[in-house]
């Protein structure tokens, strides 16, 4: 598998209200327009960014870009500084989202900081839309995304 990438916005212009404070990105190979980035997996991207130094959860940058993959000799190209989320999918809940669990892998700081909060909170687990899913041949046990802010032009 390639390395996929999508620009979200926080947001969207045409999302829903429903959500509201959410990330939401456009792909035309799908024909998305305005796919949310449902509230749990927004938070769970604002708390990594906020842990790497990024942004604070409380203002989010207007958009970022996720670049996803599966594979390993993908995520190994990455490097030390890049924010690196690891999900692993951990079960498919009632109300038809994937559920994963995520973990901070880097920078240092930022995983660290991340491993801290999940001490105290508990585990942090992301419910992804079947739409995001869609980049794969099936859910995929364990992928990897690099989440940075674009230069906005």
């Amino acid at each position: 598998m390639t390395l996929h990438s999508l620009l979200a916005v926080y947001n969207h212009p045409q999302a829903s209200k429903a959500y509201e404070d959410c990330f939401a990105y456009d792909d035309p190979l799908f024909d998305l327009v305005a796919e949310p980035i449902v509230h749990d997996a927004t938070q769970a991207i604002l708390c990594a960014m906020a842990a790497a130094g990024m942004c604070v959860t409380t203002a989010p940058p207007p958009q970022i870009k996720l670049e996803f993959t599966n594979n390993l000799i993908t995520v190994m190209e990455f490097t030390g500084d890049d924010l690196i989320i690891e999900l692993t999918y951990v079960d498919y809940s009632d109300d038809g989202f994937n559920m994963y669990r995520s973990t901070v892998l880097s920078p240092d700081e930022a995983a660290l900081n991340s491993q801290i909060a999940d001490d105290f909170n508990g585990e942090t687990l992301v419910p992804l839309c079947n739409k995001l899913l869609d980049y794969f041949l099936a859910p995929p046990d364990k992928f990897w995304v690099r989440v940075s802010i674009p230069e906005l032009s």
